[in-house]
C-alpha cells in the first residue's frame, strides 16, 4: 500500500508542477551581433535559445535593426515570440551598440518603452503585463523590465561611470507604479560588490531595492572562489572581438526588486539563478575545454557558447500562481522511450521530428535527480548511477511535452 501512496504522491508532485505558472529569463550580452566577430553566428544563437525557451531575453550588444530582427524571425520565431522596437543609442554618439527585449507572446503583452539617457550608452526601460485570466484590472501583474551595458574597465574612472549610469536608473524608479515588479539586468562589468555601482543598486534607501538572487558579495574578479557564477570570457585566447582570459569575471547580472522575493503573486524561483553554460569547473579555461565538462551543461552547448560570444548568459525563473488567459499551444508528441520503461543502465528517446530535447528526471518523491539541457535524440544516456525505483521522465523539444513513466532496474 505504501507503494502506490508515493506513487500516487509523484503524480500529484507533477501536476502541482504544471499547475504553476513558470517564466524564464536570459541575459546576454551578445558581441557587436551579427556582425562584429566576423561570424555568421546566428545558427549558435538559434541553438542556445532553443536550448532554454526563456519567456524574456534581454539582449545586449546588437548593432543594428537586421540583427534584432534576425534574432526574432530565425533565432526566435514569431509563433511563440514578440519584441520590442530597435532603436539607434540616443546616448554617447560613439557607441552605437543598443540593448533589446524578445518575450514569449503567449504570456505577455508589452505595454511600453522607453529608455534613459546617459553619457554612455541608453539603459532601456520595458513594461511588460502578465496575461491572466482575471480580468480585474486591479489584480494586474505588471513587470518592468530596465536592461543596460555599463561602462567597461578596470578603474576608478570607469566605477565612478558605472555608478553614474545606475543613478539614472534609480531617480527612474521614483516613476514605477506601486505593485510593479522590477527587473534589472545587462552586462554591468562589475568586479566586486564593493564597486559604488553595486551598492548604488541595493541601497536601501531607494525608492526600489534590487536584490542579487545568489547574495554571494565579494571580489569576483578572477577569483577561485566565484568560478561557478563567472559569464566572462569564454575564450582563453583573445581573437577578432572576442576577449580571451578564459572565465574569470562576473559580469552579468539579473538583479530582482524586493517584491519579487516572496509575493504570492509572483517570484523568484530559489536556486534558479546561474551562468547558462558554467559547469563550475571552468576557471581561467575556454569554455569549450574539456576541462570544463560536467554533469549540467554538455559539450555541445558549450561549444555553441564558445562561437557565439565571449559572454555567457544569466538565467533565473519566476513563478505565478496565476493562470494563463492565452495557453500556449502544447501538443502531445509521442517520444519512444528504448529500450522501453524497465530499464537498467541507459535509456534512449526517439522523436518523430525533435532533434534535440531537454529532460528531467523526477524521483518518487519529487526531487529532481538529473537535468540535461541538450539531449540529442537516439543516443544513449547514461542512468546507471540512479537508485533502482520508478522515476518520471519529463521530456521537452520547443514546441511539445510529455511525461514517461519508466522504472530503473538493478
Amino acid at each position: 500500500m505504501t507503494k502506490y501512496l508515493y506513487i500516487l504522491g509523484a503524480f500529484l508532485f507533477v501536476f502541482q508542477i504544471e499547475a504553476q505558472t513558470t517564466l524564464k529569463l536570459m541575459s546576454y550580452n551578445l558581441l557587436h551581433y551579427p556582425s562584429g566577430t566576423g561570424i555568421d553566428r546566428k545558427d549558435d544563437l538559434k541553438y542556445i535559445l532553443s536550448s532554454y525557451q526563456p519567456d524574456i531575453f534581454m539582449a545586449c550588444e546588437i548593432e543594428d535593426g537586421t540583427g534584432a530582427d534576425e534574432i526574432l524571425n530565425y533565432c526566435l520565431g514569431t509563433d511563440n515570440y514578440n519584441s520590442s522596437y530597435f532603436t539607434y543609442n540616443h546616448s554617447g554618439s560613439q557607441y552605437h551598440l543598443q540593448q533589446m527585449l524578445y518575450f514569449n507572446k503567449h504570456k505577455f503583452d508589452l505595454v511600453d518603452e522607453t529608455y534613459l539617457v546617459t553619457y554612455i550608452r541608453d539603459i532601456n526601460h520595458y513594461t511588460l503585463k502578465l496575461k491572466t485570466t482575471d480580468s480585474n484590472p486591479d489584480n494586474a501583474i505588471y513587470l518592468d523590465v530596465y536592461v543596460a551595458h555599463l561602462k567597461a574597465s578596470n578603474s576608478t574612472s570607469n566605477e565612478n561611470t558605472r555608478k553614474d549610469m545606475v543613478d539614472v536608473l534609480v531617480n527612474d524608479l521614483h516613476n514605477i507604479p506601486a505593485g510593479h515588479f522590477v527587473i534589472f539586468a545587462g552586462d554591468f562589468n562589475l568586479y566586486s560588490s564593493s564597486e559604488p555601482a553595486y551598492q548604488d543598486m541595493i541601497d536601501p534607501n531607494h525608492a526600489i531595492v534590487f536584490h542579487d538572487p545568489l547574495n554571494r558579495p565579494g571580489n569576483w574578479h578572477n577569483n577561485i572562489n566565484f568560478k561557478d557564477i563567472d559569464t566572462q570570457s569564454t575564450h582563453s585566447v583573445s581573437d577578432n572581438d572576442y576577449v580571451g582570459g578564459g572565465l574569470d569575471d562576473r559580469f552579468d547580472f539579473i538583479m530582482i526588486s524586493d517584491n519579487l522575493i516572496n509575493s504570492p503573486v509572483l517570484h523568484y524561483v530559489s536556486g534558479t539563478y546561474g551562468a547558462y553554460g558554467n559547469n563550475g569547473t571552468c576557471f581561467n579555461k575556454a569554455i569549450n575545454s574539456s576541462y570544463c565538462q560536467g554533469a549540467t551543461y554538455d559539450t555541445s552547448l558549450r561549444q555553441q557558447l564558445y562561437q557565439m560570444s565571449d559572454h555567457m548568459p544569466v538565467v533565473m525563473q519566476l513563478e505565478t500562481p496565476s493562470s494563463l488567459a492565452v495557453q500556449q499551444e502544447i501538443v502531445t508528441q509521442h517520444f519512444s522511450l528504448e529500450p522501453g520503461n524497465m530499464l537498467d543502465a541507459y535509456l534512449k528517446i526517439h522523436a518523430d521530428t525533435a532533434q534535440y530535447l531537454n529532460l528531467n528526471i523526477i524521483n518518487i518523491t519529487g526531487q529532481d535527480v538529473l537535468h540535461l539541457a541538450h539531449y540529442q535524440t537516439d543516443t544513449n544516456l547514461d542512468i546507471s548511477n540512479l537508485t533502482p525505483g520508478i522515476y518520471y521522465l519529463q521530456v521537452k523539444s520547443a514546441q511539445y511535452q510529455q511525461v514517461i513513466k519508466f522504472v530503473k532496474t538493478d
